[in-house]
């Protein structure tokens, strides 16, 4: 169960990413005030961490679950 909802979370992240750099006009474009979407790596990195504290959270649990 928790497999599921785990990979829907990262399905709708996936989605928020595409969005975000599917922009029509390039970085700046004519306004130098533009927001900018982040580097692909940066989000990258981001996903991995997000997943990886959630794996040792979980496994931290399943431990102390175990020990109790």
């Amino acid at each position: 169960m928790r497999l599921k909802i785990g990979f829907g979370i990262f399905v709708l992240l996936l989605i928020n990413s595409v969005c975000a750099f599917a922009q029509t006009l390039p970085c700046g474009g004519d306004d130098p005030d533009a927001a900018c979407p982040l580097d692909t790596w940066v989000t990258v990195l981001a996903i991995a961490l997000a997943g990886l504290a959630v794996f040792r959270l979980y496994r931290q649990k399943t431990q102390s679950i175990r020990t109790v």
